[in-house]
């Protein structure tokens, strides 16, 4: 991480806590573990944690659609956001390997 910029380590901090708290929740936990799960397929394209960040600010539409469909109709978009933000943090750590 000491590569980056203040920016992305703070985009990947904010990836993090959303993990976090989405991983400490037992409300619609598994549903929101499927959105991650998904979301993280489609993240699997990018093969450099740096496109990560590219992929982050674009394509949201479609990131948001896909967790919109497993969860359920009444939940907040704050938690739409964190379950998109786990799935980076997970492909970030994929491609880092810095799971340890």
């Amino acid at each position: 991480m000491d590569e980056l910029s203040p920016y992305d380590r703070a985009t990947v901090g904010l990836w993090r806590r959303s993990y976090t708290e989405l991983t400490e929740q037992p409300e619609h936990r598994q549903l929101a573990e499927a959105g991650m799960h998904a979301v993280l397929a489609r993240l699997r394209r990018w093969r450099d944690p740096h496109a990560l960040f590219a992929a982050y600010e674009a394509d949201t539409a479609a990131d948001f659609a896909l967790v919109r469909s497993l969860l359920p109709s009444d939940i907040s978009e704050e938690m739409v956001w964190r379950v998109r933000e786990a799935a980076f943090y997970l492909r970030w750590l994929e491609l880092t390997d810095s799971a340890g």
